[in-house]
């Protein structure tokens, strides 16, 4: 019986993920297994802000803002500490309103944030100033920056959840396509 309990013990710490695991992968761009991997230990650094800003911005550099809510509320040491976690959950919260405000018809028009170059806060202030041109439930919008991309924004239903699809086009060449819930 010690022997298997002291093969699950060596087997369990062999896949055990470490922060050191996290800032690798981080620092190597694979912002996927940051956010991921990160999700399932996260809460084991909650003192650990710069871990905490490094996991939340890993899973924003993967469309996947949803995880950046624990570890942005946890983000409170310091003045650069609160500003990254500012800027999660304004990124968060923009997501939020403009989803019930595409299913629900929810005026969003009045709604300042700071300002932020992620793609969704993009189009959220367009959509709350009406810049767009809508075909067919399809938003689309131009970039201020670049008049060769364009986003279209569109819900589609996942199972009985809506989702928002915002689809980039460079060109009228489809280079990428996020979804959120």
């Amino acid at each position: 019986m010690k022997k298997i309990l002291l093969f699950f013990i060596i087997f369990s710490y062999s896949f055990a993920i470490s922060r050191v695991d996290i800032y690798n992968a981080y620092h190597e761009k694979n912002y996927k297994k940051a956010c991921s991997e990160g999700a399932k230990i996260y809460f084991n650094f909650k003192q650990d802000d710069d871990f905490l800003t490094i996991f939340a911005d890993a899973c924003l550099k993967t469309d996947n803002i949803n995880r950046m809510a624990f570890p942005a509320m946890l983000l409170v040491k310091n003045a650069s500490d609160r500003s990254n976690a500012i800027y999660f959950l304004t990124i968060l919260y923009q997501k939020k309103l403009l989803y019930k405000s595409l299913i629900d018809g929810f005026d969003i028009s009045g709604f300042k944030f700071p300002t932020t170059n992620y793609i969704l806060s993009k189009i959220f202030v367009k959509y709350s100033k009406k810049e767009y041109i809508k075909k067919n439930n399809i938003y689309i919008f131009t970039d201020d920056k670049n008049p060769n991309i364009e986003y279209k924004m569109n819900l589609i239903k996942d199972k009985s959840i809506y989702k928002i699809m915002i689809r980039t086009y460079k060109n009228n060449i489809l280079i990428k396509t996020r979804i959120y819930w």
